[in-house]
């Protein structure tokens, strides 16, 4: 049985990076995704495998820190693997090399899985991996829920979600929201951020997005009407 960890290498474009020559959230986001995709349908629980059997994955929390900034055009080895299942959870983490194997940026996240015809959560035992799973964690503590502090809020601005924002979920795609939030704090600079998706947005879905400070670090929350659709921290 193979081990379960990926491992590829790609350019890192300029298209991935802000006008400060920064990698953006959004760009990790969208690499994240998509080698999370990759090692998914090699392990037998991709996107076409879950929907037939009408269920689909979705995110619910992700956190990345990056402790040296890779370059324009640099070219990087990135891998992923997913821890041991939890009962309606699963982790999978996430790393970024240089080509020597200096570690740039690591990551993780908490994915679950919903039936596509009550949009119900369904339990880890119903989805199975091909493989052994690989033991390493970028995290030793627990994947922990974002708390806000006892500060004000302050409305930011609001988003229209656009067809352009939607995934084949229908529904706002995860990478987009990091927009959102860069755009909130206007901090150009900040390498830690995470993120806790709470209720899907979807075409048309008018978000309101506020944002407040503590200490050396920023937070921000989206809300569609009275439902708080996510809260994110940047440090």
């Amino acid at each position: 049985m193979s081990l379960m960890k990926y491992s590829t290498k790609i350019t890192l474009y300029n298209s991935y990076f802000d006008k400060n020559d920064r990698l953006t959230f959004k760009a990790i986001l969208s690499i994240f995704q998509d080698v999370a995709s990759v090692h998914a349908e090699e392990i037998g629980v991709g996107y076409k495998s879950m929907l037939n059997q009408n269920l689909y994955w979705v995110l619910s929390r992700i956190k990345i820190d990056i402790l040296k900034m890779p370059e324009i055009n640099q070219t990087v080895i990135v891998e992923t693997w997913p821890h041991e299942k939890g009962r309606v959870d699963f982790d999978r983490d996430l790393k970024i090399c240089s080509e020597d194997g200096e570690i740039l940026i690591i990551g993780t996240s908490k994915w679950c899985v919903i039936d596509t015809i009550q949009r119900r959560l369904q339990r880890a035992e119903n989805v199975n991996y091909n493989g052994e799973i690989f033991s390493a964690v970028n995290y030793e503590e627990p994947f922990a829920k974002i708390t806000l502090p006892n500060v004000d809020l302050v409305l930011k601005f609001n988003y229209k979600v656009l067809f352009s924002d939607l995934d084949h979920n229908q529904h706002m795609n995860n990478t987009n929201y990091a927009n959102l939030v860069a755009s909130a704090v206007e901090n150009e600079k900040y390498n830690h951020f995470e993120i806790n998706f709470l209720n899907e947005c979807k075409l048309n879905d008018n978000i309101a997005v506020a944002h407040c400070k503590d200490a050396n670090q920023e937070f921000v929350v989206g809300s569609v009407g009275d439902l708080k659709t996510f809260t994110a921290l940047v440090k």
